[in-house]
C-alpha cells in the first residue's frame, strides 16, 4: 500500500510540474528561435530598425521622417511625423528586393476623431546593407471605406 501512495504522490507531483517543464521547453525554443533569428539577420539585410524618408509626388505635401522596424515573419512596425501614429504592417523579400505594406489611422486635427485610415504598398531594392529605396503609392480611405486620395511615394531608409 505504501508504494501505491508514493506512486500516486508522485504521478501527482509530475503532473503538477509537467506544465512548469512545459515552460521551460517553451523558454528553450524561443531562445533558440532568437538565436536562428540572428543568422537569419545576417541573411535578411531588411531586419532590423531603419530611419527613413519618406517624399511625396504630391503639390505642397512637404516629407515626412519615419522609424521603420522589420521584424522576423515579415513584421512590420513603423511611425511617421505625418501620422504621429503606430503603422502595422507586413513584409517579404522578392526575386528584386522586398515589398512591403501598412496601414494606419488618420484622426481628424481640430477633435481628434477617427476619421479614416492610409494603405501604404512600398517595393524596394537594397542599395547596400545598411541602405535601401523603395517606391509605390499611399492611399487614404473614410472610416465607409470609400476612397479619398492616391499619392505616389518614395522611401529612403538607412539602418541605425
Amino acid at each position: 500500500m505504501r508504494t501505491d501512495l508514493n506512486r500516486r504522490s508522485l504521478l501527482s507531483r509530475g503532473g503538477a510540474l509537467a506544465p512548469l517543464a512545459g515552460l521551460g521547453l517553451l523558454a528553450g525554443t524561443t531562445a533558440a528561435a532568437a538565436d536562428s533569428g540572428a543568422k537569419d539577420n545576417r541573411l535578411i539585410p531588411l531586419l532590423g530598425t531603419w530611419a527613413v524618408q519618406v517624399t511625396f509626388q504630391a503639390p505642397n505635401r512637404p516629407p515626412e521622417a519615419a522609424l521603420f522596424a522589420f521584424v522576423a515573419d515579415g513584421i512590420f512596425f513603423g511611425s511617421t511625423t505625418g501620422s504621429g501614429h503606430l503603422s502595422l504592417g507586413s513584409w517579404r523579400l522578392t526575386s528584386r528586393g522586398f515589398e512591403f505594406t501598412f496601414r494606419h489611422f488618420m484622426y481628424a486635427d481640430d477633435d481628434g476623431s477617427w476619421i479614416g485610415e492610409v494603405r501604404v504598398q512600398q517595393s524596394g531594392r537594397f542599395d547596400s546593407a545598411t541602405s535601401w529605396r523603395a517606391s509605390g503609392t499611399g492611399t487614404a480611405f473614410d472610416t465607409q471605406g470609400n476612397q479619398l486620395q492616391m499619392v505616389q511615394s518614395a522611401t529612403v531608409g538607412t539602418r541605425y
